[in-house]
């Protein structure tokens, strides 16, 4: 039986394009995954300030993303734990973003990582998508290996880039 989130919910590939709107961030690769319930994202500086705000270089330092980098400063935040699928637990710091992705625009909850080592500086979860977006995996809106090519991005074959 439908719902009424099912009427408002766009298509969305395995990867897309988003944008930061806060930042004026736009087209920065992202990843779905329908297997992780958090999104998140790559950040560097992380900074607890003596003032109780965090700070952070969104995307700081990423080898596709860098150039785009932009400082952020929140007062509101938390602190998470997360589980990989290999059951290794570490505690990341969460914070609410506006985005676009797709024809949405909305406020969304991130992790701040370190996603150096990822072809998508950006991984989009189950909390973000739910009523709002239908994945069809058979859609892909970038293409990894030039988005390697073009950024000179040489990482070993990892488990599918997550």
């Amino acid at each position: 039986m439908k719902t009424r989130h099912d009427f408002h919910k766009a298509v969305i590939g395995r990867s897309e394009l988003l944008k930061f709107v806060d930042a004026d961030i736009i087209n920065v690769p992202a990843k779905t995954d329908t297997g992780a319930y958090q999104s998140s994202v790559h950040a560097s500086d992380i900074k607890l300030e003596e003032d109780g705000t965090l700070s952070f270089t969104l995307l700081g330092g990423h080898p596709m993303c860098g150039a785009m980098a932009g400082k952020f400063s929140v007062d509101k935040f938390k602190i998470v734990k997360i589980s990989n699928s290999f059951g290794h637990e570490e505690s990341r710091y969460e914070v609410d973003l506006k985005v676009k992705v797709g024809p949405k625009v909305f406020k969304a909850k991130f992790t701040l990582a370190d996603r150096s080592r990822k072809t998508y500086p950006v991984l989009l979860g189950r909390e973000l998508m739910n009523h709002r977006f239908l994945v069809d995996p058979s859609e892909n809106n970038i293409n990894r290996e030039l988005l390697k090519r073009d950024y000179e991005i040489n990482f070993p074959l990892v488990e599918e880039d997550l």
